[in-house]
Parts: structure tokens; sequence; C-alpha cells
């Protein structure tokens, strides 16, 4: 029976638009020249069997009085052992050439359908360069197949490449039909390469439900591997997408996105869109083409779903790093830890949407953000975004759904130096931010933000504005907020400032530092909260090296019942 696939990223497409006419974003395409740079690769550790566990056990911070919940503990197990298949056939034994110029795409199937036929098995591709061409009645080049390993000598040594001038298609790897079971198929030690300055998009239209130009598609699928792989010269909506109920236990790994983006068109892209249950992405690489402002390379990593894990990535020059979404049945126990997202505009999105039939449940619990390391350069993205604020770690603010159990702890957000002049809507780019626009009284619960040091935000260093049953910022470091040179009103230059009806909430132990000789800090922690319930706000310090005086806690409204 076919399934029908729902490709939640159109939907994610739509909501990023009305978000940018919402913040009344001047959009502007890039029609510059395109250039090529090349990149040393890195080296990557020996495969290890797939099996990881995270465990994620902290506590809520600051000793307080107040009766607020621990932090839950959020505890993934995933295990992919592939199952070992017996035979193994080279692509040359089926008469691939491997030399570039030869189309070695009706080879390249035989080899796969033989093995599978067989029973499963590796097919084998030696050292060589091995262009491939669209089957313009599938739309894709390639079938690829469940029990089916694909093996490279080397992901320098063995590369598939589509050929030029291959106009619109769905994909380059992809299973026969949407309803293909691909469990149990591998890829390892190959590249993969879209010829994307050959293969341009002539228009963001041109990328329809079934034009989406993925590497790899796979809709349906358990113990499914794609590790120590190179995808370069990207030009589509996702380089790998798996997209499906049916989609479990997925390992990406150790693979090198590079050269992704850079035509003459800006369209919504993510490298790695997955959709599905227990699926680990960790330790890849990604660049895009031309660093901050690449047309097509809007994000690194977009996630839907339970129980998830992202780790250890390196993300440089996309417009955002990492997305997490509640746009699925259900999206529980995600964990995002200890990756590293540079030349960004924003570095981590939250997407918080009822959807799939959802209207009163939280869109996302038992989510964790942690250890990570993320630097701006908002002025970068000028042309592309605008007067788009970016964040360090933000809610896209018209989501539409509660969260529960969100930690925010120990990651290091800091901002590049402002060299243009700045715009109005710095006054909204914060280290994190929280702040529904539309829904402003979607109330969420167990909100931790806790450890995380956030240095020369051209606005607040933490801006929290929503509702809040049980919630905490505590024990963070906020250095030089405020640093945009545009002008706004002083109350957006706070290194922490909430607003909304707070239930049992505390604001403890953050260190606030303006260390320089004309500081931009102008409040240390602002309030216009409601306090319903039980809110402290103990133990925080200010540290001005100015002569200013400054102000430790400012109440903007006279219903705070802050216990100070």
């Amino acid at each position: 029976m076919k399934i029908n696939i729902s490709n939640a990223c159109i939907k994610l497409t739509l909501l990023t638009s009305l978000y940018l006419v919402t913040l009344g974003v001047l959009y502007k395409r890039n029609l510059t020249a395109i250039t090529t740079h090349t990149q040393k690769m890195p080296q990557f550790p020996e495969l290890k069997n797939y099996q990881t566990t995270i465990h994620l056990n902290q506590s809520a911070g600051t000793q307080s009085s107040l009766n607020l919940p621990e932090i839950k503990k959020t505890e993934i197990s995933l295990s992919n052992k592939f199952t070992k298949l017996r035979e193994v056939i080279s692509v040359k034994e089926f008469g691939a050439v491997g030399n570039g110029m030869a189309d070695d795409t009706k080879a390249i199937q035989a080899a796969i359908d033989a093995t599978s036929k067989a029973g499963g098995g590796t097919v084998f591709f030696p050292s060589g360069i091995y262009k491939i061409s669209i089957n313009r009645s599938k739309l894709y080049a390639i079938t690829i197949r469940g029990k089916i390993i694909l093996q490279g000598a080397s992901n320098k040594e063995s590369v598939i490449k589509l050929a030029p001038k291959q106009g619109n298609y769905d994909a380059i790897l992809a299973g026969e039909y949407p309803d293909s079971d691909l469990s149990n198929f591998a890829m390892y030690d190959l590249t993969i390469d879209g010829n994307g300055l050959l293969n341009p998009i002539a228009a963001e239209s041109n990328l329809s439900e079934k034009n989406m130009r993925y590497s790899v598609r796979i809709y349906r699928g358990s113990k499914i591997n794609i590790e120590r792989s190179r995808f370069i010269n990207q030009n589509n909506v996702n380089v790998i997408t798996t997209n499906g109920e049916y989609v479990k236990n997925i390992a990406i790994k150790n693979n090198i996105f590079d050269l992704i983006g850079g035509g003459n068109i800006d369209y919504d892209h993510s490298t790695i869109y997955t959709h599905g249950e227990r699926i680990e992405i960790t330790n890849n690489y990604f660049s895009s083409r031309h660093g901050a402002d690449t047309n097509g390379a809007r994000t690194a990593i977009e996630i839907h779903g339970n129980e998830h894990i992202v780790k250890n990535n390196v993300i440089t020059g996309f417009t955002n790093g990492i997305n997490i979404t509640g746009i699925a049945h259900t999206s529980n126990n995600q964990v995002i830890t200890n990756n590293l997202i540079k030349e960004a505009h924003s570095g981590i999105i939250i997407w918080s949407y009822f959807s799939h039939g959802n209207t009163t449940n939280p869109a996302l619990s038992n989510c964790t953000i942690s250890s990570n390391k993320i630097n701006l350069n908002i002025d970068g993205w000028r042309k592309l975004w605008g007067d788009s604020p970016g964040a360090g770690i933000q809610l896209e603010p018209n989501s539409d759904a509660p969260m529960n159990n969100l930690n925010i702890i120990d990651n290091e957000i800091s901002f590049g130096k402002l060299l243009k002049n700045g715009h109005y809507s710095d006054n909204l780019a914060n280290g994190i931010r929280f702040w529904r626009s539309k829904f402003p009284n979607i109330k969420s619960e167990n909100i931790r933000i806790i450890g995380n040091k956030i240095e020369n935000s051209l606005a607040g260093g933490i801006y929290l504005f929503m509702p809040i049953n049980n919630g905490e910022i505590s024990n963070n470091t906020i250095i030089n907020s405020g640093k945009s040179n545009s002008k706004f009103h002083d109350d957006y230059r706070a290194g922490i400032s909430v607003s909304g009806d707070l239930f049992e909430f505390q604001i403890n132990n953050n260190l606030l530092i303006d260390n320089q000789a004309k500081n931009t800090l102008r409040w240390g922690i602002i309030s216009f909260a409601n306090c319903i319930n039980k809110c402290q706000a103990k133990g925080n310090s200010l540290k001005v090296s100015s002569d200013a005086k400054l102000k430790i806690f400012e109440f903007k409204s006279n219903k705070n019942n802050f216990e100070i």
C-alpha cells in the first residue's frame, strides 16, 4: 500500500515566509557572480558499531526555597547494529567504467539489482568517478533497495557524480516507490557530487513536491546507516531526507557536506532533514559555498519526531544551524549537544507548532539543548535577511503550541563585531530569545535556562516574554549586552528581560558584566512580568567597568511580587 508522505518541509517553508513578512523583512536575492572554493577535508575516527546511550541528569542549578521540579532526566538509547550481508559485488563487474566520462547509471543499477535478488549484500565502488544521469521516467537516477550496502574505497576516491544539465528531478538515490522498505540500507566511504554549478536551480518555483533534488531520499525503513561519506556541490531542498511514519533507527555519522548552495537565487533548504524516530546525527561537517549570505544554505540540520540525538556536528556559513521542530505527530526526547555553529544568522531555532492532528498537547517535550558553541555573524547576512533579527537560541515567534520540559544548559553564544550600521530590528538580536508575536498567551511548563554564557549580543542577553509554569533563569554569565549601534529603547539593552504570567519562577545567581570603557548594557534585569505565585530573584551580580550607575533589578510592572 502506498503511504502518503507528508512533507513538513513545505509547511515549514510557508511558516518561514510568514515569519519574514511578520517582521517586515525586505527579501533580497543574491545576484553576485558564482565563485568556488576548496576546503581541506577533516580526518575521521575509525567507524565503530552504532550503539549510543546519552544520559542527561542535571540539577535545577540554584538552591531555592521554591518548589520547582527537577530537570527531567532525558534518556535515549539507540541501537542500530547493521545486519551482516554476505554478497560483495563490484560495479565494474557489470560494466561501470568510473572515468568521469562514460555514463555508468545502468551498470550501477544492474549491480544493485543483482545483489538485491541474491538476498542482499555489498555493492563496491572501486576508485573512480562514476557519472550518472536522471531517469526521466522516474525522475531519479539510481534505485536503492533494502539490505544493500553501497561501499566506496574512500570518500576521496570513489565519487558518484551527476551529469550536467539534468533539469528538474526528484533525487539522485531513492527508493523505487514512496513506500519501498529500505531497511538495512547503508552507504559508506562514497562521495555524491551534485554538480551544482552545472545543474543550477533556475527558479524557486521549480522545487515542487516531485522535484526536490534530494541526494538521498528515504521514506520508509529501519536500521539505515549513512557514514563516512561526502556530499558536495549540492543545490537542493535537502541533501539527505529521511521522512516518513515508518522511518526509525537511522544513523547519519562522520559525513562531510561541503559547497552547499551558492547559486543565483535563494530557496528553502535543510541539508539533513529527518522526520522519524530514534535518529542519530553526529560528527558531521557542514559548510556552505560562500559562507555568510550564501543563497540556498538556509539550515544544516532540521529534525522532526521522537528520540533524536544531534551531537558533535560542525556547521559553518548557514543562515540557521539547527531547526528543532514540533511539526510532527509528536516530538519528544530530543538531545542537541556539543555542536559548533559558526558564521550563522541564528544558531538554533525551536519551532513549536500544532500539527498532524494535535491541537492540545505540547508540540515539543523533553528537549535538551546543551554545551553547544554558537557564533553569529548577523552583519554578514544583511543582504539576504535584512531586518530579520537573528539570535543564538530562539523560539520561532509565530509558534502556536506549548512546550514542556525544555532545558537550555551550558551553551556558549557569541556575536561577531558589528562593522556596519545596525538595524532597528537588532532590538531582538538576543543571545537567547523566547517571544511569541502571534500567540502571546500560550503557556509552557518547566523551562530551564541555566549556566549559559552570552557575549556581545546586539540586544539583551536573555529575552523571555511568554507565560511559564515552573522555570528558571539561573547561573548564566552575560557580557557586554546591547552592542548594536542602532537607536532603540534602552529597555532592550538589559542583561535579562522577562514578561508574561510566571508561576513558580526564579532568576537567581546570574552574573551580568559590562567591561567596556563606554557601557552598552543599560539595565541588569528588567521585569514586566506578572508573578502569579512564588517568584525569586536572588544572588544576581552586576559588574560595570565604566562610571555608569546601573540598577541590578528594575520592576516595570505593579504585579511583580518577586522575592529579592
